[in-house]
């Protein structure tokens, strides 16, 4: 049995980005996996500022005394790890990228705590295509950083969810979530 880490950079409980969530969760459980949900939203993360102290005899966790140092011990835990965000202002939230930031305290000798991990992610934009959403540029962070890892990148799903088409109607982005969730529960 697996563990799934799902990040959730949305605000929003019921919105689109929650709903995929809650579809993936849905299939993992079912396959017999445990599922943690963050809202990372319903979390006071302070922004990483730069000090590397973290660097320092690698103690795994921030100099920051705030929330992220508990959460960390969730992200180690972790087999698999989904980033899920809305796009806002071309890329994805606020939110998402406190905590992505704040990774950085899991630096160890030689490497990174996360190296080796399986990694996936979920988007959803207002706009009617991707090109003009800004989810490729979430895509390519996101990408960047597994590469960082030495992660594997078991898939991204992402689609439009505006207000003229919300996901459930998006059949295309309800079928690259079920794959999604067929790769997670296969390893």
């Amino acid at each position: 049995m697996s563990k799934i880490l799902i990040l959730n950079g949305s605000p929003r409980k019921k919105g689109n980005t929650f709903f995929l969530i809650q579809e993936l969760a849905k299939t993992i459980i079912q396959n017999g996996h445990d599922v943690e949900i963050l809202h990372l939203n319903d979390y006071d993360i302070k922004p990483c500022q730069g000090c590397f102290w973290c660097y320092k005899e690698f103690p795994l966790k921030c100099v920051q005394n705030d929330v992220m140092n508990g959460l960390y011990p969730s992200v180690l835990d972790s087999d698999v790890i989904v980033f899920a965000s809305p796009i806002y202002w071309f890329n994805y939230s606020a939110q998402l990228k406190l905590f992505v930031d704040r990774l950085v305290a899991l630096h160890v000798q030689g490497g990174h705590s996360l190296n080796g991990y399986k990694f996936a992610s979920i988007f959803v934009y207002g706009d009617t295509n991707a090109q003009g959403s800004g989810v490729h540029t979430a895509i390519e962070s996101i990408d960047h950083m597994i590469r960082y890892f030495r992660g594997e990148n078991l898939g991204v799903v992402h689609g439009t969810g505006g207000d003229d088409l919300t996901v459930p109607d998006n059949p295309e982005i309800m079928k690259d979530l079920k794959e999604l969730a067929e790769k997670i529960c296969s390893i």
